[in-house]
């Protein structure tokens, strides 16, 4: 199970909504929100008692915060499997240039493609790249040549092989500045050390 984190966190309230045109500003999140994260990020499916046990804090504070944390979309526990490993022996990264009147339209293009599993809009050499995952060679040489065409805006592209994937990490939230607030679990585990707020129970 893999945990996928947008940086922000809902444990302030509602998060006011920005005005037309304005980004929004995501809340930054706390000190049990961020814990929770790693927890689910060493095990998504571990329960929210051994989290509470883990942590110091009540089970209805951790119910209530991940509750929080899922619904406002903050982090979400998935599974991600190997391509490699499942069928889909072809996996490449291609890089895009498109007519800068054009990007939004090959986005919403290539969003819309099962074959396309990341889009990034990137400084550089290139205005978008993109993840492709295939079964077999003659699938991906489908795709360039046929189905990359149809994208509007899109000129030159450059592709490359993924040959072997040595590391897939989603644990990009910072780890704590240091261990001084932090004690030993009766269990053996080091448990964070903080408060028991903003839950119910």
């Amino acid at each position: 199970m893999v945990t996928s984190v947008r940086q922000g966190s809902p444990s302030s309230g509602s998060a006011r909504r920005p005005a037309k045109g304005a980004r929004a500003q995501a809340p930054v999140l706390d000190d049990l929100d961020r814990a929770l994260v790693r927890l689910l990020q060493e095990d998504g499916r571990m329960s929210n008692r051994t989290m509470a046990e883990t942590l110091g804090v009540s089970e209805g504070t951790v119910r209530y915060r991940l509750t929080r944390l899922f619904d406002e979309r903050v982090v979400r526990v998935v599974g991600v499997a190997d391509p490699f490993k499942t069928g889909m022996d072809t996996v490449a990264i291609t890089g895009l240039h498109v007519e800068r009147h054009r990007i939004r339209d090959a986005l919403d293009r290539l969003l819309a493609m099962d074959e396309v599993r990341y889009v990034a809009v990137t400084t550089g050499t290139f205005d978008l790249i993109i993840e492709i995952v295939l079964p077999n060679n003659d699938d991906l040489h489908q795709f360039l040549v046929e189905k990359l065409a149809e994208v509007p805006g899109v000129g030159a592209s450059d592709t490359w092989m993924v040959l072997r994937i040595h590391k897939q990490s989603y644990t990009w939230l910072p780890a704590p500045a240091d261990d001084s607030g932090r004690t030993r679990a009766r269990n053996g585990r080091r448990r964070e050390a903080i408060h028991d707020g903003g839950g119910r129970g």
